[in-house]
């Protein structure tokens, strides 16, 4: 082979062989493990809220509570949307967060086992569903919409 067609095709080859790198390290990060979103990375617009509650009866939902209060960017946001009536006797713990959502267990009456579970699920920035469980039965339902920023840090 001619020493000077050589020299001209060693750098096609290596054009060929970054743009064949780069399409598999493109296809690795397409198809890899999906990662998972940062705990923090809160994704819910603050302002004036709506929250619409229902407590549930047998199945049955009984008359609407309605609350409207001002979400600021405090450092937990969560505590405020995750503020859900259930038993006095009951306690929150292990809470699991994503940038969406928000799931916890609920220990009753000194009880050392968690006995229901409670969720909030955000399906936009601006609106929220949420449940609590106690044994296995859904006994709230709520949700909630966000309407406009706050005016005052007194709103």
């Amino acid at each position: 082979m001619n020493p000077f067609r050589q020299a001209a095709e060693a750098p096609r080859t290596q054009a060929v062989a970054r743009v064949i790198a780069v399409l598999v390290l493109l296809a690795a990060a397409v198809i890899g493990e999906p990662s998972h979103a940062d705990p923090g990375d809160f994704q819910a617009m603050p302002g004036l809220w709506k929250i619409v509650t229902h407590k549930l009866d047998h199945g049955h939902p009984g008359p609407a509570l309605v609350q409207w209060h001002c979400v600021d960017e405090s450092p937990d946001p969560w505590s405020a949307f995750a503020n859900l009536p259930a038993p006095t006797t009951c306690e929150r713990s292990d809470a699991h967060r994503s940038s969406t959502a928000l799931a916890w267990s609920l220990r009753c009456g000194g009880s050392s086992h968690p006995v229901g579970t409670g969720r909030v699920d955000f399906d936009s920035p601006e609106h929220y569903t949420a449940s609590v469980s106690l044994d296995g039965h859904e006994v709230v339902q709520a949700e909630g919409r966000r309407y406009a920023a706050c005016t005052s840090a007194n709103d």
